[in-house]
């Protein structure tokens, strides 16, 4: 009976996680009465879970954060992410290209920081460190500004495709120091498990 009860749980909140995705994909802002026709969910059932809106969108982007990075630790997977965008692409342009759940890209964003500063923990401040923060920043900036045209355009080629011209770009991009953040980033197209592999820059 407890295993059947947590189904449902998880199954109600998919559905509201689900409707308020598709709700924000086509509107600025909605309401918990539009939530509950969407989902076809009453609203006791709703506040069995939320305390209100902003709580179920918090919990939306953190599961949507979830996902996009399962498949990164201690890199920045740029292929296993462009495939959770590619599956909400609808979405996605939504919140790149038409600031729709802006809270998602600040949520993202940090989660990333947080990744590259456990990946350089062990290497001593400096002016090395500093060099490689910013070209990683600058990377980011890149990668994202490239997939927000990639779904603007209607994502026109494979997500493969994309990568490979981020690949190509970056590494034929040889700055003054053998030491970059490209360590920082996969760029190699298959998806693996988590390898919990340390990163190799010396301090």
């Amino acid at each position: 009976m407890e295993k059947l009860m947590d189904a449902r749980v998880l199954r109600s909140r998919q559905v509201l996680r689900s409707s308020a995705i598709a709700l924000m994909t086509k509107k600025e802002k909605f309401s918990i009465s539009e939530l509950l026709v969407h989902a076809h969910i009453t609203r006791g059932t709703f506040y069995r879970h939320y305390n209100n809106k902003a709580d179920l969108i918090y919990d939306v982007n953190s599961h949507l954060v979830d996902q996009l990075l399962q498949h990164s630790e201690g890199t920045f997977s740029c292929y296993s992410m462009l495939l959770e965008v590619a599956d909400k692409g609808t979405f996605y342009h939504a919140v790149f290209n038409h600031n729709k759940d802006a809270s998602l890209v600040y949520l993202l964003v940090e989660r990333l920081r947080k990744q590259r500063d456990t990946a350089l923990l062990d290497m001593v401040p400096g002016p090395m460190k500093t060099r490689i923060v910013f070209q990683w920043e600058m990377m980011v900036a890149a990668y994202f500004a490239a997939v927000s045209l990639w779904l603007e355009e209607g994502m026109p080629f494979p997500p493969e495709e994309l990568v490979e011209e981020f690949k190509l770009l970056w590494r034929n991009s040889t700055g003054r120091t053998k030491k970059s953040a490209q360590a920082l980033f996969d760029f190699s197209c298959h998806v693996q498990q988590n390898r919990g592999e340390e990163f190799f820059i010396q301090s």
